[in-house]
């Protein structure tokens, strides 16, 4: 009995290390050592959660998140990077390895914090390599971008990864490419991926489309070929079990007379083979040959990725054997009668300490490859290898559009021309198949709308361009602040964005003189009209309302946005602190308010949109979250009353009342029309008094009224006269002029608007006019009928 207790004891404890965290750790080591990334991942993720010990949670987080960056599951490898970060916050590597992955996840911005956070933990590194580089290359490349416009091939992809295609020799009508979408049968799952294992498939670009009929029961479903209008890429189908196996199938090229297909495979075709090999095979009238191993290097070693010179005589392919420079390197054979020499490596520069994948060579002899060397855009790169007189290969990066923060491999070209395929991952992490092309001079304006204020994103708003040439073009924002516009070179073009609840916003770009394809980007701030809008930096001398030569700059800024906001109407408010009397605070800030509406009439803004409004003391500052950020005595949402104020330290009160001490506007109304008198204010000028004579009235067909305000000697003008923004002048006599408002064609209406002036004691009443001559009552009603 006492041994089976013992028995049990045992078994019970075998069964609990064999489900602890650290078993699920040490399976999941043994699982990356063999490159089963799927599999490991998963035995980490089992092991975080059985764990309890935040330190060991931090390392099995990391080796989690490494397995997802190895599979370019980027926004996975994030989220598992930061719960290393979170059970340790001083993990450095898990921190830039945050920002790399952010990088290729597009998040620019979080990707700089985590970079200068990393700087934070470990400042020797910035004097060695400063990782946030690679932001200042993104943002320089985007903004001038090559001259290529590249676009996703949709007809091509699928929800698995699509990748490595080429051209079937100088027939750029079919196209052979590697995926993972399911092919036939029940195929097994890769573990190093966890996708489908990999097939070639092909397409071809026709006007012929297989059409299959409804099966019918008791027949047999058919097809047939049908002729169509457009050309269109076939579906993509299996290239045939000679060449697709159950192993992965990978990147593939053709011979110059595109009669043989090289192809990478991890078909295991002796006990000994190790990783992937290339493999050729004979494309013949009714199908392929048979597929026939490479022999390039010992089975124990690894090669893939196959590229034909155009002479046929050269292979070039990647492996990581012996006598690289590290990681994968790009090596080169001979032919040589029927067999191939010995490889060599390719070398300085095209070879670095990182990976160097997916070569192809150009027709014309230059190299491309794919690298994910430090001086990317992230992630795997394309660059360019061109051989000079020297010898010497000059090495450069595609850089953008081809590139993206994203990887970017297996670009090949048309023969003879400068345009092509490649892959990308940069939509949703996923691989695709992209198409470019070479253009001339390329030119775009692109950024987002936000809320100048809470720095929100400002969706569907509306995009007005003219440009210097007089065209003009419409856009509108999308769901997430974004937008983007093609533009055209020489010109200048000023942009305008409009939405509801908020003022218009403007920019100008111009292209004249750019000889760089260039994207202009921009963060166009609306601001919102729901509130007071601050004006910063006007300033006065103490107790004047004179204005400083320094406030007018800020003051043209406001003039340009009533150029831009033609129909809002705006009281300007001049805040005081608590300085002073109450009654002299609001005298003079009511001054310095109309000081300001003065020099905006002065600059030709109509008088009749403008309100000044003196508030002294009685409206304080309510803060906002920026400047709550600006001042760390203060909150968002702080009111500084005057009993806030004097709980505060001497020099924190003289910043709150200097934050009181404010002149700001608000929008009245959006609807704004001008009148015929409203560029010179009724009481400013005599000479300018009413624009529209009564007499000019004559263009008006018909009887109508009009509301007599007053007579008055022409030489005095009464401040009644301001209160009307519509005001029509006459003459009565030499030293007599008539002032009078509205055009009424119904008699009753007119009389209804003069009661109510006469309400205010003015002596008003209607009288009757017809092509701009004073007619009775009497002669109006016969017209009338």
């Amino acid at each position: 009995m006492k041994l089976f207790s013992n028995i049990c004891i045992f078994i019970i404890l075998g069964v609990f290390v064999s489900c602890s965290s650290q078993s699920y750790v040490n399976r999941g080591d043994k699982m990356v050592q063999s490159g089963q990334y799927y599999y490991a991942q998963g035995l980490y993720e089992k092991a975080y959660k059985k764990s309890k010990d935040k330190e060991l949670k931090a390392d099995i987080a990391f080796k989690a998140a490494s397995c997802f960056d190895q599979v370019n599951e980027v926004r996975k490898a994030s989220s598992w990077y930061r719960r290393a970060i979170l059970n340790r916050d001083t993990f450095s590597n898990a921190v830039l390895n945050l920002a790399y992955a952010e990088v290729k996840n597009g998040k620019m911005e979080e990707a700089e914090e985590n970079f200068w956070e990393y700087l934070d933990l470990k400042p020797e590194a910035k004097a060695e390599n400063d990782p946030s580089e690679i932001l200042k290359r993104i943002s320089t490349w985007e903004e001038y971008p090559g001259r290529y416009k590249v676009e996703i091939l949709n007809d091509f992809n699928s929800s698995g990864s699509d990748f490595c295609p080429v051209y079937m020799g100088k027939d750029t009508n079919v196209i052979f490419f590697s995926s993972t979408r399911k092919l036939n049968g029940k195929p097994k799952k890769d573990g190093v991926t966890g996708d489908f294992h990999s097939n070639i498939f092909e397409s071809h670009y026709s006007n012929e489309v297989i059409r299959k009929s409804k099966k019918k029961k008791g027949r047999k479903a058919t097809s047939r070929k049908v002729i169509v209008d457009t050309y269109q890429w076939s579906k993509a189908r299996g290239v045939g079990d000679t060449i697709n196996s159950e192993w992965n199938e990978g990147a593939a090229c053709f011979s110059p007379e595109a009669d043989v297909l090289y192809f990478t495979s991890s078909r295991k075709i002796t006990k000994d083979n190790q990783g992937t090999k290339i493999f050729a095979v004979q494309r013949q009238e009714d199908g392929w040959g048979s597929v026939a191993q490479l022999d390039l290097v010992p089975d124990s070693l690894s090669v893939g990725h196959p590229s034909i010179s155009a002479d046929g005589n050269i292979l070039y392919f990647v492996s990581d054997m012996p006598g690289g420079y590290g990681g994968n390197d790009i090596w080169m054979a001979k032919k040589s009668g029927s067999s191939w020499s010995e490889p060599q490596n390719m070398g300085r520069p095209i070879n670095s300490p990182n990976n160097e994948l997916f070569p192809f060579i150009k027709n014309n002899g230059d190299l491309f490859f794919a690298s994910d060397r430090k001086e990317g855009m992230g992630g795997l790169d394309i660059y360019q290898a061109k051989r000079q007189e020297t010898g010497v290969w000059k090495v450069e990066n595609m850089k953008y559009p081809i590139n993206s923060t994203a990887d970017d491999f297996a670009m090949v070209f048309q023969t003879g021309q400068e345009k092509g395929m490649f892959t990308s991952s940069r939509k949703n992490g996923n691989d695709d198949i992209y198409r470019f092309d070479y253009v001339p001079l390329q030119f775009s304006f692109s950024g987002k709308i936000v809320n100048s204020e809470t720095n929100e994103f400002i969706p569907n708003a509306d995009i007005h361009i003219v440009s210097s040439n007089g065209e003009q073009m419409d856009s509108q924002v999308s769901e997430d602040g974004q937008f983007n516009v093609d533009l055209d070179p020489e010109l200048e073009y000023i942009v305008m964005v409009s939405a509801e609840g908020y003022l218009n916003g403007k920019e100008q770009v111009s292209t004249l003189g750019i000889e760089i394809s260039r994207n202009f980007k921009s963060v166009i701030g609306l601001k919102p009209i729901e509130k007071p809008i601050e004006l910063p930096n006007i300033f006065y001398d103490f107790g004047s309302w004179q204005l400083r030569e320094e406030s007018k700059t800020v003051l043209d800024g406001l003039v340009e946005t009533l150029n831009d906001n033609p129909k809002i109407t705006i009281e300007l408010g001049s805040h005081t602190d608590y300085v002073g009397s109450e009654s002299t605070n609001r005298d003079l800030s009511q001054k310095r308010a109309q000081s300001v509406v003065d020099y905006l009439i002065e600059k030709g803004i109509y008088w009749d949109r403008l309100i000044a409004h003196g508030y002294g003391e009685s409206k304080p500052q309510t803060i906002n979250a920026v400047k709550a950020k600006e001042f760390n005595f203060l909150a968002e949402g702080d009111v500084l009353s005057e009993s806030f104020i004097s709980k505060l330290k001497e020099k924190e009160r003289d910043e709150a009342n200097q934050l009181n001490r404010r002149t700001d506007f608000r929008v009245l109304s959006t609807d704004y029309q001008p009148g015929p008198n409203s560029k010179v204010k009724p009481g400013s000028d005599s000479s300018q008094i009413g624009n529209t004579l009564i007499k000019d009235l004559s263009e008006i067909k018909g009887v109508f009224y009009t509301v007599q305000i007053g007579a008055f000697n022409k030489n005095t003008i009464p401040p009644i006269l301001q209160k009307y923004k519509v005001v029509f002048r006459g003459s009565v006599d030499d030293s007599t002029v008539r002032y009078t408002t509205g055009i009424f064609d119904d008699l009753e209406e007119a009389r209804a608007e003069a009661g109510k002036i006469s309400e205010t004691g003015i002596n008003a009443f209607v009288i009757a006019y017809n092509k701009g001559k004073k007619i009775t009552f009497a002669e109006a009603k016969k017209m009338k009928k």
